[in-house]
């Protein structure tokens, strides 16, 4: 790309969007300082989200002290149609080293307001049994919003800005992390580890839209014996495509091979 009068046109114009940002959340909230105000706009946008794809994975990543290393990685993608409750998700669960990596779960559903379809380890399509394990309070994306409406202390965060995005970081929320991630860790708990250091975390968030796009946590652990082992947990979630899938069709051959399975 050629320098010279181009690059002080390219900053010219991103200054201009920073400030334009500036006076859109002065002119909505001028009692807000200017992290509660993206907060509070973010919050806000929420309610008009009514489709998104989504990816969340969980990362247990070891290092031993003898120098090996071993992970685990859950891998959620799928897609969300709230006004027609309809979705589809993959669920991928690998194990690995340096040397090699397993696949040890595998499901694939698809759930609409009256029914959900299963498919575990490509062993085919079936009506589940246990309906009610399906069910679920908040959807991924409210999740994350809810975690921006329990911010207390809002001048704990920091916000930095580019040209796309907001991006959060929380540097004085350990106690809030560990909170929130209270169920998913129970799970992973380990007797050999112990939490150590403060989390990072930050969420991404859309300049045009307000809409969340990355909420990224890591937790951080030593090994409660003299060993050197170290452990870091990270929880991410990505979404994409927002309010732009009109609608998830269950196929045809999923229901027949279901109902086939009974």
């Amino acid at each position: 790309m050629k320098k010279g009068s181009r690059l002080v046109s390219g900053y010219a114009f991103l200054g201009l969007l920073i400030f334009m940002t500036a006076c859109s959340l002065r002119a909505e909230d001028k009692h807000l300082t200017r992290e509660e105000a993206v907060i509070a706009k973010t919050i806000k946008q929420a309610e008009s989200v009514d489709s998104y794809a989504i990816e969340v994975g969980i990362l247990d990543d070891i290092a031993w002290g003898d120098g090996t290393k071993k992970y685990t990685y859950s891998m959620i993608s799928g897609t969300e149609a709230l006004e027609s409750r309809r979705g589809y998700s993959e669920i991928v669960e690998v194990e690995g080293n340096e040397e090699t990596e397993t696949t040890v779960f595998n499901k694939e559903i698809y759930e609409s307001e009256d029914e959900i379809y299963v498919n575990v380890d490509h062993e085919g399509w079936k009506i589940p049994s246990d309906p009610e394990s399906y069910e679920y309070e908040e959807t991924e994306y409210e999740g994350a919003i809810r975690f921006l409406e329990n911010i207390e202390n809002v001048e704990d965060i920091i916000i930095e800005e580019n040209e796309k995005t907001f991006e959060i970081t929380f540097p004085e929320m350990a106690e809030v992390l560990y909170e929130f991630y209270a169920q998913v860790l129970s799970v992973m708990e380990s007797d050999a580890f112990v939490e150590t250091g403060v989390p990072e975390a930050f969420i991404k968030i859309d300049k045009e839209d307000y809409s969340v796009r990355e909420f990224t946590t890591k937790f951080f652990y030593d090994a409660r014996t003299g060993s050197t082992s170290e452990r870091v947990v990270t929880i991410e979630f990505r979404f994409d495509d927002i309010n732009e899938i009109e609608d998830i069709k269950i196929p045809d051959e999923v229901i027949e091979e279901a109902e086939a399975n009974e």
